[in-house]
């Protein structure tokens, strides 16, 4: 893998591109909300009633097992379309949504955002490529377990998160927002502790380095080399 020819699914899409005239006549249909760092916008059992469109801040999209253990499926960045439920026509959420930073969400009913999707067809199909994208997170998700080992899967997290977050300067990769090693252990199916020890040699080869509580990609292109050595 080049950073040329990283999958179209781990770029960072808005919900109105190429239809910028729907924006405004939705965020005026929807309840704008503020979120802290830490609280809660919906959980599994909440009634699937909205869907979320994420205006600035970020969100992580979890689930709990029974045993309490924590997998994220992905985080939303500013643009993006949240509330599986509400999208599907179920009656429940099935997954949580957190807010981990400062965050501002519109919420719109199902049935107005449906009839969005009926006016601007071009809304329908932003749709139906992030939900796309999505699904190919989760296929992704359930092979790398299956096939890699920990420190690959590590290294295409932080590939991928660096592509929805990153803030590009010379070959060096910033995120954009703050991400915990427990929530990269939650990502990538293992501990806190060997994603401690990852992130340690990580940064004795020179990738990548923090910055407070943000990530800094340094060498982006050798954690990708690393990251597909297996496949060859």
């Amino acid at each position: 893998m080049t950073l040329s020819d990283i999958p179209w699914y781990w770029r960072q899409d808005d919900l109105f591109e190429g239809v910028q005239e729907a924006r405004g006549p939705f965020l005026v249909s929807a309840e704008r909300l503020e979120f802290r760092r830490g609280q809660m916008i919906f959980s599994a059992d909440s009634a699937a009633s909205h869907v979320y469109y994420l205006e600035r801040g970020t969100v992580k999209v979890f689930q709990i097992s029974p045993r309490g253990d924590v997998t994220i499926f992905w985080f939303c960045s500013a643009g993006d379309l949240f509330g599986a439920g509400g999208i599907s026509g179920a009656a429940q959420q099935s997954v949580f949504a957190q807010a981990t930073e400062r965050s501002v969400v519109y919420a719109l009913p199902r049935s107005v955002f449906e009839s969005y999707l009926r006016s601007y067809p071009q809304l329908g199909i932003n749709v139906i490529r992030l939900l796309s994208g999505r699904l190919r997170l989760a296929c992704d998700a359930a092979t790398d377990n299956a096939t890699r080992r920990a420190d690959a899967r590590l290294a295409r997290t932080l590939l991928r998160l660096g592509q929805q977050w990153g803030q590009i300067s010379g070959e060096q990769v910033r995120f954009g927002a703050p991400i915990t090693h427990q929530e990269l252990a939650n990502m990538t199916g293992t501990s806190r502790q060997t994603v401690n020890r990852l992130l340690g040699e990580f940064n004795r080869a020179g990738w990548l380095e923090f910055d407070g509580r943000k990530l800094v990609l340094l060498r982006p292109q050798a954690l990708a080399d690393f990251a597909n050595s297996e496949e060859e």
